[in-house]
């Protein structure tokens, strides 16, 4: 089955008219999404064909914008998808979509909807308008990167449709577009070498199981949003948020990522701000940012509830973590022998010394007692199972912003630090001398 999707009035029914019949004489059967909700079975034959409206199957919640980008879960893209033996998307800049369908306009037929039973063209030009358009797309070709099928990404603002790369299609919903069109939508030039750590940019690559975590981890809505990606590697998170409308800020201590990732963003033509250095060292204002992730990175810091309480600290809204759970086998090693207890109790797991590059396992009940119970700091905490084996995705949200009691632990952290700084300077024998005898002062 050849799956066909992509936005409202970009082309897919003009693509399809112009495939050639199958040789073997059969006809090719053409099957429409709103055809799929009256509860059908997805078609799978070899001259069959699928038409999803990538706009009808990307519902938000309570007009929050993609609270959730549905296609990601939509029983009828995700059957679609399972069953596609190859997918097209087709697209083209917002512009020319919405003048398409203000000129389909009253010319088209009612058909059903599976919502609310009404379904108007006219319904179009208002949702093209929607500020998470680029959000849509993103999210659609994280979700083609992680099913491993062969895809192939089209424009129709030409006289012939034009091949688009993935990274450059969900730049057609925002105001490069019609640049990129003009341009002839070259292919970015992008040579990192034989390997490339978190994001595999090299054409053919399939099966991701990072574009998996960022399109479960990035479902909150980012246009227009401040994001602060803490340890951004070679930039896949930080990048994926970019192309989804936001402004995005990234810590990496290694040069040689950071590297990797102001190459990568200059190729791709998604700016993003990229800084040589870890969390302890970033100085910027409490509430900075709308979204604050750091994916598999806390279970390397030596000192988890600073790095949780700064993290909390910077953001006004969300905060992502993806890390190992006790089931690890990383850490499973370190205890031989030993009955693991379940990722349910409220529980961190220690390793070895000999584990240089990992400290650290957590249970999500451990993070939720103490950012939800313990400091008040988060009103709901979800908890998602990364597509890495024994990890797990932690979106803590509805952040308390006044009177929480990590404000209160921050402010008492904030005290003792300065009273031990007046002590260090102080030059009295007598309030000095016992620390001095304890070794606790410096010089």
């Amino acid at each position: 089955m050849l799956l066909v999707i992509g936005p409202t009035c970009a082309g897919k029914s003009t693509y399809i008219r112009s495939l050639e019949e199958p040789a073997d004489g059969a006809r090719r059967r053409v099957h429409f999404g709103h055809q799929l909700r009256r509860g059908r079975a997805v078609p799978s034959g070899p001259n069959d064909v699928v038409h999803l409206n990538l706009l009808a199957v990307s519902q938000s919640r309570k007009g929050e914008g993609p609270t959730r980008i549905a296609q990601t879960q939509h029983p009828e893209f995700v059957a679609s998808l399972e069953a596609a033996e190859r997918v097209v998307v087709i697209g083209a800049p917002r512009s020319v979509l919405i003048e398409r369908a203000a000129m389909r306009e009253g010319t088209e037929p009612d058909i059903k909807r599976f919502a609310d039973n009404t379904y108007r063209s006219e319904r179009w030009s208002t949702v093209l308008q929607t500020k998470h358009l680029a959000q849509y797309y993103e999210q659609l070709a994280l979700a083609l990167d992680g099913a491993g099928k062969p895809v192939e990404y089209l424009c129709s603002n030409h006289p012939e449709l034009l091949p688009v790369s993935r990274w450059q299609f969900p730049l057609l919903a925002t105001d490069a577009a019609e640049g990129l069109c003009a341009a002839g939508h070259p292919a970015p030039d992008l040579d990192l070498g034989p390997r490339t750590y978190q994001a595999d940019y090299r054409p053919g690559a399939t099966g991701s199981k990072r574009s998996l975590t960022l399109g479960r981890a990035l479902q909150m809505p980012l246009a227009d949003k401040r994001v602060l990606d803490i340890g951004c590697a070679e930039g896949a998170a930080a990048l994926s948020a970019a192309r989804m409308g936001a402004e995005v800020t990234g810590l990496e201590p290694k040069q040689s990522r950071i590297r990797k990732a102001r190459t990568i963003s200059q190729a791709l033509g998604t700016p993003i701000e990229l800084h040589r250095m870890i969390l302890d060292g970033y100085d910027a204002p409490r509430n900075s940012f709308d979204v604050v992730l750091a994916l598999n990175v806390i279970h390397h810091v030596h000192d988890p509830f600073a790095f949780l309480d700064r993290a909390a600290d910077l953001t006004r809204s969300h905060l992502v973590l993806e890390y190992p759970g006790l089931g690890d086998r990383k850490f499973a090693a370190t205890v031989p022998g030993a009955t693991v207890p379940g990722d349910d109790l409220p529980l961190m797991g220690v390793s070895l010394p000999a584990e240089q590059d990992q400290t650290y396992v957590y249970t999500p009940a451990a993070f939720e007692r103490y950012l939800v119970e313990i400091l008040g700091v988060f009103g709901h905490h979800e908890v998602i199972p990364s597509p890495i084996p024994d990890r797990w995705i932690s979106v803590f949200s509805q952040k308390r912003r006044r009177g929480s009691r990590l404000d209160s632990a921050l402010a008492r952290e904030a005290e003792l630090r300065r009273r031990i700084a007046d002590l260090e300077a102080s030059r009295s024998w007598k309030l000095t001398a016992p620390l001095r005898r304890l070794g606790a002062l410096r010089g």
